[in-house]
């Protein structure tokens, strides 16, 4: 489902692999889960971190129910850009 949404929405997905937190978080970085159980195994490893909970397209498998989650994700991480400070954006 994911997949088939990245096409719909012309993102390339090329090399794109998926990779645990631990191996990719730095210090600085805020965190967004938009998982309930991603949020809870975050922990405290994750200082500076964001929960939006959105419901899990995968239950129902259809493309609105994919589509669905990407217009709350894109929402919200348009408005959060927005928001952030030009100097952490630079960095």
């Amino acid at each position: 489902g994911a997949v088939a949404l990245a096409r719909r929405h012309r993102l390339r997905l090329g090399r794109a692999r998926t990779a645990h937190i631990d191996a990719v978080l730095r210090p600085d970085d805020l965190v967004v889960a938009v998982c309930d159980s991603a949020h809870e195994e975050l922990g405290e490893r994750a200082a500076g971190r964001l929960h939006w909970s959105v419901p899990d397209p995968v239950r129902t498998g259809s493309d609105a129910a994919f589509d669905r989650a990407w217009e709350l994700i894109e929402d919200r991480v348009t408005r959060l850009a927005a928001a952030v400070p030009a100097a952490r954006k630079e960095s």
